[in-house]
């Protein structure tokens, strides 16, 4: 009798509208609790201005697409330069100007210098790349192992090979100047296959330059932020690749398989090369002086030769695109192009190319590479960074996790740069020496912040500066014209990835046989 009463009671006590109280008292109860939490943590503090974000979605539609970086230009002169996206609950944060890039991502470098190690790298292979690795012990080892051979004391070992590099340059642009683009992406590919792995690259067809473009060709796309819905559910990552609609998962696999084949392909070169001196080889000597365990030894420098010819050909494809910047720069200012050809002859001389010990005394040439890199930049969204602690920015709440996107589009800001669709090198000079009290090196935002800086820039600027002071001794750029002579306008196109690319037939603009009235003329027999 006393079992029934029970169970009636208890029936009488959990009808719906009890069960609808106390679902309603504890959801009161958790939301009270997860505000007061959050006010704790944040100590009050707003998040930064953005769009306005939707339930459970959270800023995801507000996420732009294609030119990504226009449109937070444009939100950050709505917002301010801090925009603040949730995306799906991951914080995002897009910085708008010089001066938080650098306050945020220099100043304070030891709270900013992560990574997020987000489903994209695990699916592509990307995750032992040293560049993509969150900050810490693991990430201090491989940097360490790299920056003992890209320093600006040791980046002097590998002048050589890219001076050879520019030298061959010079002879395929004589003989076919049409393939300008294919010409260009080969000298910075020769410089750095040489340098770090030994390995001559003498023609077009090495079988080593087409493992390294095809662990390359797909992450432009692969990585950009937002590209693929699995960076804002990474649980989709678990998706199966024959499941219909799984089309990164089925490009996974090629692209895991590249990256596989380019360390392996790294190790067997620096092997195969039998203590040559090179990066490599004296990579794995100082490794074995330290007596680290073979395992962890070979491991760690599979990972350095792998990030080492990747980051080298970022940093490449940077440049590639960055010369032929170069090119399409000097069609359209030809008379920036006679006063750096001016410099050149007084300094250089007729009888000899460019070299690097004259890069202080062409300070012209070195302005005309700086504008390059500002008035073209080739990566406007720069690399993320990851906070790892919360932090007060400016009067906003930033919370850990949150990604960092610094929008080094920013060059093209007339509050910092006069006049910045304009070409002119003379911005960077004052009293006849570089002078960047008034207008920002660029290499500042190009390079990346803090402690996530390039660590292989001093190798790149050695490779712009030698391959474009030699193309402006040797050549006259010239625009093109069609079969009447008429000088055709140039209106060029970005192909959109990570990394910018000029799309104008330059191969087509600038570079014609000899003997034509367009294209790059041979001005000296030097070459």
């Amino acid at each position: 009798m006393e079992t029934v009463d029970s169970a009636r009671l208890a029936s009488n006590l959990l009808t719906l509208p009890t069960l609808l109280g106390v679902s309603l008292c504890a959801l009161v109860f958790a939301i009270i609790r997860s505000y007061v939490s959050w006010n704790a943590r944040s100590r009050g503090l707003p998040l930064p201005p953005g769009p306005r974000p939707l339930p459970l979605v959270g800023s995801l539609l507000n996420w732009p697409k294609s030119p990504q970086w226009v449109a937070f230009r444009d939100m950050c002169a709505k917002y301010g330069d801090v925009l603040y996206f949730d995306l799906l609950g991951t914080p995002t944060i897009i910085l708008g100007s010089p001066s938080a890039m650098l306050e945020l991502l220099d100043k304070r470098a030891a709270n900013t210098s992560s990574r997020s190690t987000g489903p994209m790298l695990l699916l592509t292979g990307m995750e032992t790349n040293f560049g993509s690795m969150p900050y810490g012990s693991c990430w201090r080892l491989h940097k360490r192992v790299f920056w003992q051979e890209f320093h600006p004391g040791a980046v002097r070992l590998h002048l050589p090979a890219q001076r050879k590099a520019s030298r061959m340059f010079l002879g395929k642009l004589l003989k076919s100047p049409s393939k300008l683009r294919k010409h260009v992406r080969f000298t910075f590919f020769a410089a750095i296959l040489k340098a770090i792995l030994g390995v001559d690259v003498a023609g077009d067809d090495e079988a080593l330059l087409d493992v390294v473009e095809a662990a390359l060709e797909w992450r432009g796309e692969a990585l950009l932020p937002g590209k693929y819905l699995v960076s804002a559910i990474p649980i989709l990552q678990y998706v199966p690749p024959w499941f219909p609609g799984a089309t990164v998962q089925r490009l996974s696999v090629y692209w895991r398989s590249t990256v596989a084949r380019l360390k392996e392909e790294c190790h067997r070169c620096v092997e195969k090369s039998n203590g040559e001196d090179c990066a490599g080889s004296r990579m794995i000597a100082r490794m074995e002086a330290e007596k680290r365990p073979a395992e962890l030894a070979e491991e760690v420098i599979k990972n350095v030769l792998h990030t080492a010819i990747e980051a080298g050909s970022d940093t490449a494809s940077q440049m590639f695109s960055t010369l032929q910047s170069f090119f399409l720069a000097m069609s359209l200012y030809p008379e920036v192009q006679r006063r750096a050809q001016a410099e050149l002859e007084a300094v250089v001389g007729t009888t000899r190319l460019p070299d690097f010990d004259d890069i202080g005394s062409l300070v012209y040439v070195s302005a005309l590479i700086r504008e390059v890199l500002r008035w073209h930049n080739v990566a406007p969204l720069g690399a993320p960074h990851m906070t790892v602690e919360d932090a007060e920015f400016r009067g906003y709440f930033i919370p850990a996790g949150t990604n960092v996107f610094p929008n080094v589009a920013c060059m093209h800001d007339p509050d910092i740069y006069a006049d910045p669709d304009v070409f002119r090198p003379e911005r960077f000079i004052h009293d006849g020496k570089l002078d960047f009290s008034t207008a920002p090196d660029p290499a500042m935002f190009i390079f990346g912040f803090g402690r996530r800086i390039c660590p292989g820039r001093y190798f790149a600027e050695n490779g712009l500066f030698i391959n474009v002071a030699a193309v402006l001794h040797v050549f006259d750029i010239t625009p093109p014209v069609d079969e009447n002579g008429r000088v055709i306008k140039i209106e060029p196109q970005l192909t959109y990835g990570s990394i910018w690319c000029l799309s104008c037939g330059l191969s087509l603009y600038y570079q014609a046989p000899i003997g034509t009235s367009g294209g790059a003329d041979p001005r000296s027999a030097i070459v």
